[in-house]
């Protein structure tokens, strides 16, 4: 595609970036931190901690998006921990690692990402820390303030991690803020957990240094078990375009079907066929024609409106299931999908526009299928019959009085 991210996207990391950037330049003139700030023992180990968690293989996601390994653990012990000042530049630090990294390995964008991850730390980090100085430095002393303090940091600090990075995704990913997948209760609760750990880790730390010893290990166990429940969930994965995959499908369409039937409510399935995707790779060469699929998968992502499950079947065939839909809703999803293929501007190595459309097959339990093979059968055939009938249409399968026959609807 001719750019990668959409402008409101970009424009929202660039605003980020100057905020945090400015938040970073204000602390440090107003706390003016000294050189032995900067060497002390504390400052050392966390700075070294927090560039090891988010770049040393210990950074995961949830999504692919939000934070669910050690980096978000260490990070939030490090706000409690150090000065923001130093909180804010051991941040700025491993950015810049990070990014130097991803320079080495040639990544195709080594600035977006490690950027706007830090900008949510440090804008987050300065209100939590805010927060909790206000509120504990009425009275240092009491041990009930300091847990208020602190808990109404963690909820600040990760609200607004939260409502950052899922309004960027909104806008990456041109989805309702809504249905973007940050909010979801497993990610939401994944976040929670870890930056609770992550006051523990502080509270040890700050009653004993040393103590901070015996959280390594129960650390590296929750990190074994948060890759183990990534790499299960990625197994549903195409790697490729990063919606389902077949496996996926194949289970989501067994379960759909069977609350279904209990419910007696409508099962619609929707087949799509890139048109022409051999031409593309032919003249264009195969690089853009995993671009196209990419884009085509990104559609299909962006239709799902929080209840359809999307997957790709392999090659360039998706598919599309919805619970509680009946044929005409399905048929206008479905037309919806078409006429944003169409619409796509993906375009060749050499910048030249790429003519790309997609076919599609509706077919609907009860009304067309009495299981799930049937119906699988009925939208491939569909499927078939907008091919025939000359690609870039919507296919409904209908049941006549006497036999199944195609009926063709652009």
């Amino acid at each position: 595609m001719n750019t990668k991210h959409p402008r409101k996207a970009i424009n929202f990391i660039v605003l980020s970036n100057m905020l945090a950037l400015t938040i970073f330049l204000i602390s440090w003139q107003v706390e003016q931190p000294q050189l032995a700030d900067l060497t002390s023992i504390t400052f050392l180990i966390w700075l070294t901690l927090v560039i090891v968690s988010r770049h040393g293989g210990l950074f995961d996601f949830v999504d692919s998006k939000l934070s669910a390994g050690m980096g978000c653990v260490v990070e939030f012990a490090a706000l409690i921990i150090l000065p923001f000042p130093l909180f804010a530049l051991s941040i700025v630090i491993s950015c810049l690692v990070n990014i130097a990294f991803r320079l080495k390995e040639k990544h195709p964008e080594p600035f977006t990402g490690p950027d706007f991850n830090a900008s949510a730390t440090i804008i987050s980090g300065v209100l939590g820390y805010s927060i909790f100085s206000e509120i504990s430095g009425t009275s240092p002393d009491s041990e009930l303030l300091f847990t208020i303090a602190l808990l109404l940091e963690m909820l600040v600090f990760g609200i607004t991690r939260i409502f950052l990075i899922n309004t960027l995704i909104s806008f990456d990913e041109g989805i309702a803020w809504k249905t973007a997948p940050v909010i979801k209760v497993d990610t939401v609760s994944s976040e929670g957990i870890l930056l609770i750990t992550g006051a523990i880790l502080a509270i040890t730390y700050l009653y004993n240094p040393y103590l901070i010893l015996f959280l390594i290990v129960p650390a590296l166990l929750l990190q074994n078990l948060l890759q183990k429940a990534n790499s299960a969930e990625l197994i549903y994965i195409d790697a490729k375009t990063g919606i389902h995959n077949y496996r996926h499908f194949d289970e989501k369409i067994n379960e759909l079907y069977k609350k279904s039937q209990k419910n007696n409510t409508s099962l619609s399935l929707i087949f799509g066929d890139m048109d022409y995707l051999r031409n593309i790779n032919n003249n264009y060469g195969h690089s853009t024609g995993d671009t196209a699929i990419i884009a085509v998968g990104k559609v299909f992502k962006q239709s799902q409106k929080g209840k359809f499950t999307v997957a790709r079947f392999g090659g360039e065939e998706f598919v599309m299931l919805l619970p509680d839909t009946t044929k005409a809703e399905a048929f206008r999803q479905a037309e919806e999908i078409r006429k944003n293929v169409q619409n796509l501007d993906v375009r060749s190595e050499e910048n030249e526009k790429v003519s790309l459309t997609i076919s599609l097959g509706v077919a609907t339990y009860p009304e067309d299928a009495t299981d799930i093979n049937s119906l699988i059968k009925t939208a491939d055939e569909a499927l078939y019959e907008a091919k025939r009938k000359g690609r870039n249409v919507v296919s409904l399968y209908e049941v006549a009085e006497a036999e199944r026959s195609i009926l063709v609807t652009k």
